[in-house]
Order: C-alpha cells, then structure tokens, then sequence
C-alpha cells in the first residue's frame, strides 16, 4: 500500500513536554518498549490516525494549517493515570473547544485518507456499537462520542501495570497543548518523525 501511516496530534507547550520527558524516563528501569525524548519518540495527544498518500501530503499541510489557524490553543485539565495492554496514559479532560478541533481535523482528513492502521483492522473484527460504526466510517474508533485524549508517557514490556500512588500526580500535567501536528508512526502508537507541525491560534 502506497501509504504511510500518520497521526494529526496536538503537541504540549514545552513546559509540560519537560514533564511528559522526564517521567517517561524515569520509568525505564522498570523495562518498557519506548522513552520519550521529543527527538525520536514526541509527546502528544492523538486526534486522529490514518494512512496516507505521501503524494497527497502538501495539500493535507495547507489543510492543517488553515484549521491551527482558527483554533486556539488548548489549556487541558488531567484527570487520571489509565493502564492497559502495558500503556501508562494521563487522560485530559475533553472540552468543547478540544472536541471541535478533533472534529474539524477528521472531517478534512477522512476524506483523503488511504485506509486504516492494520492494528485497527484486526480490532474491527469484534468491534460493537459505535466503536464498530467508527472503525467503519472513519477508520479510527476513538472519534465523536469515544474521543480520548491523552498523552502515553510509556508502554511496558509483557504488560504490567504500576503503582500510579509512587509517580507524580496527574494534576501536574495540567497544561497548555500549543501545536497541532502531522506525524509518521511508529510501533505503540509512537510519533517517530515530524511531517509539520503549525502554531494554534
């Protein structure tokens, strides 16, 4: 397939990317699969993820542009450590001008999008209800109603959980999210190299 697969992120204000830096790394003793660093491995928040043309690129950047360039910076409150599958993730409180951001990215990118992440793919096949209906219309489950921001700080090898009481407490990554992103991905949901990236308003 003649296609990369890519994530349209928002990207911390360098304060709070320190933070996100800082305890990935601490957290590595205790055996994970990725560091942050913000060189080889970006913080970020995820608001959509898809395969696309490398050809159709630019036209996607003006794109991106035109939407940094009317929607504001994000200020988002953290809410809580969540664990799965070996992720360690700080959930952000969603807002109604964090949902329109997310909405505007998916409603120009879906259109031009070559297809799913294969993950997904395998993750579709016992998809229920809305997940189901995303997989299908948008190629991405965590859309609309199921939109999750976060930030993964870590995965841990063969899945283990952690004591969340020993580590800093979310409410320190409450923060401001300055940049809208396009990134290609790696392994574990990872932001390997910046495409572009465009200041909010």
């Amino acid at each position: 397939m003649n296609s990369i697969l890519c994530d349209i992120v928002i990207l911390p204000s360098e304060e709070l990317k320190t933070k996100t830096v800082e305890l990935s790394k601490s957290l590595r003793i205790r055996g994970t699969l990725y560091t942050l660093d913000g060189i080889n491995f970006h913080p970020h928040a995820s608001l959509y993820m898809a395969r696309l043309r490398p050809q159709e690129l630019e036209g996607i950047k003006v794109v991106l542009e035109n939407i940094a360039s009317v929607h504001k910076c994000q200020n988002l409150k953290a809410t809580k450590y969540y664990q799965v599958m070996g992720f360690l993730d700080i959930e952000y409180q969603r807002t109604q001008a964090l949902d329109d951001l997310a909405s505007a990215v998916v409603k120009a990118i879906n259109p031009v999008r070559n297809g799913m992440p294969e993950q997904d793919k395998l993750r579709m096949e016992s998809a229920t209800g809305l997940a189901l209906e995303n997989y299908r219309n948008y190629g991405y489950k965590y859309v609309g109603e199921l939109f999750r921001p976060h930030i993964s700080i870590t995965r841990f090898k063969d899945e283990q959980t952690i004591d969340t009481n020993n580590i800093i407490e979310p409410s320190e990554f409450n923060g401001t999210f300055t940049k809208l992103g396009l990134f290609e991905m790696g392994d574990n949901g990872t932001c390997v190299r910046q495409i572009v990236t465009f200041e909010l308003a």
